[in-house]
């Protein structure tokens, strides 16, 4: 009894095979691959002087006074309160104060967080303004490089410096975010505010 289960190759699996082989050798060396660059917006933001400019802007708008004077009326009751309760003999009267201090960390944390929000909410609107507005650049370089794809840095582990465009974006916009012009851009639509 003939135990040997093997069986013969037949010459169209070979071709098969090499036809495979030689599709993916031709696929590997001999395709179009898409060049890939990074830049870091947020290296290019600081260096186009835009971090100085919504700064600037931001105080300002009207929330940063208010922002201001509610933080300096806070830290005022609560020195005042801190000086009563170390001056305070009985239990009772440290009590009373302690519920005030409490109440008015409550009062400032309700009065502050809308303001808070239009901070929040000015700044989400600045950076997008300037995405918009560096898109052009962005764009422009890669062109000029011969890139496919570019992608924003922090996604990115490992970059060579052929591959990081953040420099080159930097020189072209520089002149253009040096102008005095608004920090928000009127087109740039606001995001919607959450309830």
């Amino acid at each position: 009894m003939d135990t040997n289960n093997s069986r013969r190759v037949k010459w169209y699996e070979v071709a098969y095979v090499v036809v495979l082989l030689g599709v993916l050798a031709w696929s590997v060396f001999f395709t179009n691959s898409h060049r890939t660059a990074v830049v870091d917006l947020d290296r290019v933001f600081k260096d186009v002087g835009m971090l100085q400019k919504i700064e600037k802007e931001s105080q300002k708008q009207d929330y940063y006074n208010k922002g201001l004077s509610l933080v300096k009326a806070y830290n005022s009751r609560m020195t005042g309160l801190k000086e009563k309760m170390a001056a305070a003999k009985t239990q009772l009267e440290k009590d009373k104060i302690n519920a005030q201090l409490k109440n008015s960390a409550e009062q400032f944390q309700e009065s502050i967080t809308p303001i808070q929000a239009a901070k929040q909410r000015f700044d989400s609107v600045a950076v997008a303004s300037f995405r918009k507005r560096v898109q052009p650049f962005i764009n422009q370089v890669a062109q000029k490089k011969g890139v496919d794809v570019v992608l924003f840095s922090p996604n990115v582990l490992y970059v060579g410096n052929k591959a990081d465009l953040t420099a080159a974006v930097t020189a072209a916009a520089l002149d253009f975010f040096t102008k005095d012009m608004p920090v928000i851009d009127p087109t740039v639509e606001l995001p919607a505010q959450r309830r």
